[in-house]
């Protein structure tokens, strides 16, 4: 697998994973597209490249994109964490269950600093598989919030200790 970093030219296809990372479970309603337009959806991808952005696109052997992950400061649905970039991870529905979200996240957490001061990221509770992947990775639920979405938080841990 390898790996390229997301740039501004990259912003419909940086969308459009975003779009995947809008989880809904099979019980609820998908979301319209539209929903990239709401201001707070629009915060994960608008002026891309602005300072602590940083964000890879998992590639398979063909250079086809399998899945993004991205940290990014933006407004926070909780005062707890505020101050740390939050993350956004998807993996297209064709490479699920091959282990590219896992490799996502360990390339992101080698190749970044900025997360020293740790990140929080916001997850649908019936959304398990990425839940156990969190946890996976040193995450911890700190609030849920009206809507039900876990915040989850994982402060900075050396990357020796993936």
């Amino acid at each position: 697998m390898n790996f390229r970093d997301i740039t501004v030219s990259d912003s419909e296809l940086q969308k459009r994973l975003l779009f995947v990372a809008l989880w809904t479970p099979d019980d609820e309603p998908d979301h319209d597209l539209k929903v990239l337009e709401l201001p707070h959806i629009r915060e994960y991808f608008d002026d891309w490249g602005q300072e602590g952005d940083f964000g890879l696109f998992s590639l398979d052997d063909t250079g086809g994109v399998m899945g993004i992950v991205q940290v990014r400061y933006k407004s926070s649905l909780t005062v707890c964490h505020a101050d740390c970039p939050e993350l956004a991870l998807a993996v297209k529905p064709l490479y699920r269950g091959q282990g590219v979200a896992s490799a996502l996240m360990r390339e992101l957490l080698v190749r970044t600093d900025n997360l020293k001061v740790g990140v929080r990221l916001g997850v649908h509770p019936k959304n398990k598989a990425a839940i156990s992947l969190y946890e996976k990775f040193g995450f911890e639920t700190y609030q849920v919030v009206e809507s039900g979405y876990l915040q989850m938080y994982r402060g900075f841990q050396p990357v020796t200790e993936l």
